[in-house]
């Protein structure tokens, strides 16, 4: 009988051969088509991490250059609304001055003194800068030079008096200060 059995075996032998190869070539090619589709899953993934990433990216530079646009807007409107107020900063500090003048204007005079100190604090704290040159060397980026005057007291290049104060903000000049300069002394060398 074990002769039997192993006849038997031997005649089914190729066909079983046949299908075990038949399976493990299956098996192989859903292996690779398995490790096509994680592979492509992975690349896939991938490419999601790189668009989230580029989109986070974005969104933060927009933030960004949204928060720049809203300051640099500020910054212009301020700009304008201090340009606009120099000449009634001008007449009122010509009409302090009128007034210091007149003994009888006195009380005035320091009401609108101090009502003037107060507004000139409130644009400071906002960014407006004094650029009051007297007594200090020209610098054409801040001044513009008038004329030029000799004094036996100062040395040449030296403001001797501001015609008119300029202003500032932050680095943005909005008016030079109009100087006149020390030609320093009329003597010969």
């Amino acid at each position: 009988m074990d002769d039997k059995k192993l006849t038997e075996g031997d005649e089914n032998s190729p066909q079983d051969e046949t299908s075990v190869e038949n399976a493990e070539e299956e098996t192989t090619k859903e292996a690779e088509n398995i490790k096509k589709k994680v592979t492509e899953a992975y690349k896939q993934d991938e490419d999601f991490k790189d668009k989230y990433l580029r989109a986070m990216a974005d969104m933060e530079n927009l933030r960004r250059r949204q928060i720049q646009e809203r300051e640099d807007s500020v910054t212009r409107t301020r700009s304008q609304v201090f340009t606009d107020l120099l000449p009634i900063i001008d007449a009122f500090q010509m009409g302090i001055a009128e007034a210091e003048k007149d003994e009888s204007a006195k009380n005035i005079f320091i009401g609108v003194s101090m009502a003037f100190q107060q507004m000139k604090n409130t644009l400071g704290e906002y960014g407006l800068e004094i650029i009051d040159p007297e007594g200090k060397e020209f610098d054409p980026k801040f001044h513009e030079a008038l004329s030029y005057e000799s004094s036996q007291d100062t040395e040449e290049g030296i403001v001797l008096k501001s015609v008119r104060i300029g202003y500032k903000m932050k680095d943005k000049l909005l008016r030079p200060a109009s100087v006149i300069i020390s030609k320093g002394t009329t003597e010969d060398k």
